[in-house]
């Protein structure tokens, strides 16, 4: 890659982004999905080729090491993949992906007899690349710990022992694995793409052990299911004034235990918060198990309220929304002044094992 104008360098990064989107939904990935993760991918290809473009520059050039703005970008994307639900490995193939379709690009104006100059230009996007991903993997895994550890206080030390012990070590063979994959690029690309597969296990371990504590830590449900914990909450807690139901058609039984549990804290959270702020005089709660994914309602008539006032987005509403998020799932909110509010909820229990 030869020094380039400014002008070029992002002609040549508007073809890259193309190529890689026009990759992405070949392989049907989330990542090829909405305006904002797009506008990161660009951003992300426009940093690695500044970086490329500077590290071949450099003779005997340290390890790289992502400051200031690239360090931060990075993990406010592993970060904002975990608000989204996208898996890490899901950001591990988009790298791979990344790699070869840049690599024929940037190294399509060397000479054919120029191995070494070839040579120098993939190290140098091996690098930038595997940094960001390294950087992204540990903020997603960041994100659902602070998840984990907000949810329940008195916890924390033991797991921060499980993520020490478990998680941390699982992410430490997952950045030697990188590094591994790093050493064999350039010279056996079977060995390198064997390291990376070991890194997306290794990382993949993580997630599910982060998962495995959310599920640990939460066993209000119990042996009773979930039909009659939650009939129970609501025959202690509804006063006499107010009429209520509790439908659930489908197999409970099929729910995984951490499927369970949020949806079990979600439903009590919609009813306490219906019950405490819009002086109902009928509460309605639904759940509806269907082949992969769970859905439930709870719809009140009561005062409703403005769902973009600030104030309002306080108390057990946020956790109703990082609950479901954390398996995969969603959350919407639709209410008015006057008007009731309904809340309706969705995780797909086939996917929260991942």
């Amino acid at each position: 890659m030869q020094p380039v104008a400014e002008a070029e360098l992002s002609s040549m990064a508007r073809e890259i982004v193309e190529a890689f989107q026009h990759s992405l939904r070949q392989q049907e990935s989330d990542l090829a999905n909405g305006p904002d993760v797009l506008a990161q991918l660009a951003a992300q290809v426009q940093a690695v080729l500044s970086d490329v473009a500077a590290r071949v520059s450099m003779t005997d050039a340290p390890p790289m090491d992502l400051v200031g703005e690239s360090r931060l970008f990075a993990v406010d994307i592993g970060a904002d993949r975990a608000r989204r639900g996208i898996h890490p490995v899901q950001s591990l193939r988009a790298a791979t992906t990344l790699f070869e379709v840049m690599l024929p690009i940037i190294t399509r104006g060397l000479p054919a007899t120029d191995s070494a100059g070839a040579l120098r230009l993939s190290r140098a996007l091996h690098e930038a690349i595997m940094a960001r991903v390294a950087l992204a993997s540990l903020s997603y895994v960041g994100f659902l710990m602070e998840k984990l550890q907000a949810s329940r206080q008195e916890e924390r030390t033991r797991i921060a022992r499980e993520l020490h012990d478990r998680v941390l070590h699982e992410m430490g063979l997952t950045l030697h694995r990188l590094d591994l994959h790093r050493h064999y690029a350039d010279r056996d690309p079977e060995q390198a793409r064997a390291k990376i597969d070991s890194a997306i296990e290794s990382l993949d371990e993580a997630v599910r052990t982060v998962r495995g504590l959310s599920a640990e830590l939460r066993r209000s449900v119990g042996e009773y299911g979930l039909e009659r914990t939650l009939r129970g909450y609501l025959e202690a807690n509804v006063p006499p004034a107010v009429q209520f139901s509790l439908v659930t058609n489908g197999d409970l039984k099929v729910l995984p235990p951490d499927v369970l549990e949020e949806l079990y804290l979600i439903l009590r959270e919609a009813a306490r918060n219906a019950l405490r702020h819009a002086a109902p005089s009928r509460l309605d709660i639904a759940v509806d198990v269907g082949d992969n994914a769970v859905a439930a309602t709870v719809v009140d008539d009561g005062c409703g309220f403005d769902t973009t006032d600030p104030d309002r987005a306080r108390g057990g509403l946020p956790s109703m929304f990082e609950r479901a998020l954390l398996l995969h799932g969603q959350v919407e909110l639709i209410s008015a002044p006057g008007q009731g509010t309904r809340v309706e909820v969705r995780i797909p229990f086939a996917e929260a094992g991942l």
